[in-house]
Parts: C-alpha cells; structure tokens; sequence
C-alpha cells in the first residue's frame, strides 16, 4: 500500500503540467480526445525527465525510502502513458 501511495503521489507531480500542454497541442488536432491522450503520453515522460531529473533530482531519495527505484518510477511513467494510448485507440 505505501507503494501505490508513493508512486500516486510522484505521478501528481506530472499530471498537471502534462495534462496542461497536452490540452493545448489537442486543438490543433483534428480528434480532441485523442489530441490530448496521445500528447499527454508523448509529454509525460519529458515532464518526468526535467520534473525529476533536472529540476529535482534529491527527490528520488524519497521514493528509494518508499521501495520505489528510479527504473520502476520510469516504468510506471512509460506504462501509464502507454495505457492511455491503447485505451484512446480503442475508442
């Protein structure tokens, strides 16, 4: 439990900003709804890399205390954003 609480709270840090720009690049698409997953997925791993690899990179040491390592932090980003793909596709 304390790891979904943890990778929860590292995936707040992305959400916004890559739901922001992707809402954005979404209107100069021609579907809306698949505008904004498919820039949403494209977006969040680079939101991940300036969020925690530049801007804030002591802040992995929170999330190894947790349990959770820099691979499966990457992992949980490019997996998430990979659902979001396949399930707008689907749609």
């Amino acid at each position: 439990m304390r790891m979904i609480k943890g990778l929860w709270y590292f995936y707040q840090k992305l959400i916004l900003p890559s739901l922001g720009v992707s809402v954005v690049l979404a209107f100069f698409s021609q579907s809306l709804l698949f505008g904004v997953g498919f820039s949403y997925a494209i977006l969040t791993p680079f939101v991940h890399l300036y969020t925690y690899e530049i801007n804030m990179p002591d802040e992995y040491y929170f999330y190894y205390n947790l349990g959770l390592s820099k691979r499966s932090l990457w992992a949980n980003t490019l997996g998430i954003s990979t659902l979001i793909i396949l399930m707008l596709l689907l749609i």
